[in-house]
């Protein structure tokens, strides 16, 4: 942090403005550790070359003294739907979280992964629910009643999940430059789509999805052929703030080239709210306003240049090379004119 800082000291003063801008516009960029924006410009303006030394040091001593992440608390109850041991998470048919969100089914990452092991579906359980800028993860639980032998559990409601070899809907976006498309629009391609918002706290979830885009995005432009035949798509479900000038500003930054960016392999886009609701409920993400922020899962998956679902990666357990197999597997199964639907599960965070 500290480093990183001193390197860009020379060049954030002179566009310490434009860097204020890009934050107030909603960004989170993941190196950010000053409380106060503007104290970080001001002080930026104090700093020359001549004491590129002295201000080294001054940024290691508040580094140092930086505030750790505020964790809330949240008491969680409800039922066990599913464990996904792969994903590390448990799907839970729960209560209504008080200060934090309704009534729903929906994944929670563990802390541990040993608390996979101890639950089953249609376990009533109750936990503890860590809240921070950082992560939401299930740091304790205790199984309040087990599962009568035999008993099924009944969602309040059902989560979509993406299954393999399943032709996904043409839906309608708009794109960062305000154009609309189509999903079809990238038939003959392995498509690549991810969810987010440009507003996001949580550097282990949207900023955290964009970045294995971006890495991915990289390693893909090294072969120029398998570049041409693959498309990136990240969708913003917040379109009321997430606007094509948003979308292009945010994803500029994502793929470093800022106002240059033209956004021909990777695009950003979001749709109106009564398109996303069911573009999000396919792909089974769940998203719900709450203040200035929006509770919500991840989804990722990567679409056959056919249309249909290769491989789907719920939550945010997946890296840029595990998706590298299901690409090589669509691209092959496309050009051999037949099909090869192999999911590509992440791997296991122990590995």
């Amino acid at each position: 942090m500290a480093t990183l800082l001193a390197i860009d000291a020379e060049t954030r003063h002179s566009g310490c403005c434009e860097w204020q801008q890009y934050l107030e516009m909603g960004h989170t960029p993941s190196t950010r550790h000053w409380s106060n924006d503007q104290e970080f410009c001001s002080l930026m303006k104090l700093f020359t070359r001549a004491n590129a030394v002295f201000f080294l040091a001054v940024v290691i001593v508040l580094s140092g003294c930086a505030k750790q992440p505020n964790v809330k608390h949240y008491a969680l109850h409800g039922k066990i739907m599913s464990v996904d041991k792969l994903g590390h998470e448990l799907i839970i048919d729960s209560d209504a979280i008080p200060g934090f969100m309704q009534a729903m089914t929906m994944g929670y990452p563990v802390a541990d992964n040993a608390m996979l092991l101890e639950v089953n579906p249609g376990d009533e359980i109750k936990a503890d629910l860590a809240v921070s800028e950082q992560r939401v993860a299930i740091e304790q639980l205790t199984v309040v009643q087990k599962a009568a032998p035999g008993t099924l559990p009944n969602p309040t409601k059902p989560m979509h999940v993406p299954q393999i070899g399943e032709s996904v809907p043409n839906f309608v976006l708009t794109n960062q430059n305000g154009r609309r498309i189509h999903l079809n629009d990238f038939r003959g391609k392995t498509l690549l789509v991810t969810f987010f918002y440009t507003r996001c706290p949580l550097n282990d979830f949207c900023p955290r999805m964009n970045g294995n885009f971006a890495a991915l995005d990289k390693t893909l432009a090294k072969n120029p052929e398998v570049y041409a035949k693959t498309h990136l798509l990240s969708i913003s479900f917040d379109p009321q703030h997430d606007t094509p000038k948003v979308l292009r500003s945010y994803g500029g930054a994502y793929t470093e080239r800022y106002s240059k960016e033209d956004f021909k392999h990777w695009e950003f886009a979001t749709a109106p709210e009564s398109e996303m609701k069911k573009l999000a409920d396919f792909f089974g993400v769940y998203y719900q306003p709450d203040g200035q922020q929006i509770v919500h899962s991840l989804s990722t998956a990567v679409i056959t240049p056919e249309g249909e679902i290769q491989a789907w990666y719920p939550g945010n357990h997946w890296e840029p090379p595990d998706l590298m197999a299901p690409i090589t597997a669509a691209l092959t199964a496309s050009a051999s004119g037949g099909q090869s639907h192999v999911a590509s599960l992440p791997r296991s965070s122990t590995d």
